[in-house]
């Protein structure tokens, strides 16, 4: 299945439905030289908390978030989870947040997944988006091209076709039922001479599977985190 990017006006009902999901968990982040995305994962009386890629917060002094409904909050608490890329934050409010829900049914190669978030930066001209707010987010579908068998460092595991954009880590990947399986992380076509092929362990993968991974873009399972945070 070719990846494609999904629009409002789009007359798949399905697609229209995580759409609309999306826009309402998903945040946007800013720091003060970059953005990148969130996902309302918890809300414990007035306090909500997000996730998102640990380098997406990290070595911030100062970070805000946009809600869905345009609201700005300053994020305090911010801790990565253990070595991966993976961090949370809290924010307070006293408004009513939807918040993603997360599931821990095994993800298949070929099941079609879309992936969430607001792009930095404006087509091919490297303009940034930080003055357009929400307006520039973002659902593209595609479908799972691999689940490798141990993780890449910093937790990744789960690659995608779809394409996802600098400013969309962090981001929230969906299967078809809306639950939450993954979070964006890293663009498709990177270098492979940076070592972001190499497994956690220091094996290199074949050359085939390399190309595979080249070609895809790549995420964190949502079971990562489950196992990371304590239960309510």
């Amino acid at each position: 299945m070719a990846e494609e990017t999904v629009g409002s006006s789009s007359s798949n009902i399905e697609a229209g439905f995580i759409e609309e999901l999306a826009r309402l968990i998903t945040v946007r982040i800013f720091t003060p030289n970059a953005s990148g995305s969130g996902i309302l994962v918890k809300q414990q009386e007035t306090t909500y908390t997000i996730l998102t890629n640990w380098h997406v917060l990290a070595n911030s002094p100062q970070t805000t978030i946009t809600a869905p409904d345009g609201q700005k909050y300053q994020l305090f608490v911010s801790q990565q989870l253990g070595s991966t890329d993976l961090a949370i934050a809290q924010f307070d409010s006293k408004t009513t947040y939807q918040i993603a829900k997360p599931t821990t049914q095994t993800i298949s190669v070929g099941e079609t997944v879309f992936a969430a978030g607001f792009p930095m930066y404006q087509g091919q001209n490297w303009q940034t988006t930080f003055s357009q707010g929400l307006q520039v987010f973002q659902l593209t579908q595609g479908v799972v091209s691999l689940i490798l068998p141990k993780s890449l460092p910093q937790g990744y595991r789960l690659g995608y076709t779809n394409d996802i954009l600098v400013g969309m880590s962090g981001g929230p990947i969906f299967n078809q039922q809306g639950e939450l399986i993954g979070v964006n992380g890293r663009i498709k076509n990177r270098d492979p001479s940076f070592g972001v092929y190499v497994f956690e362990d220091g094996t290199e993968p074949s050359a085939a599977l390399l190309e595979q991974m080249v070609n895809s873009s790549w995420g964190i399972p949502i079971a990562t985190y489950l196992q990371s945070v304590p239960p309510d």
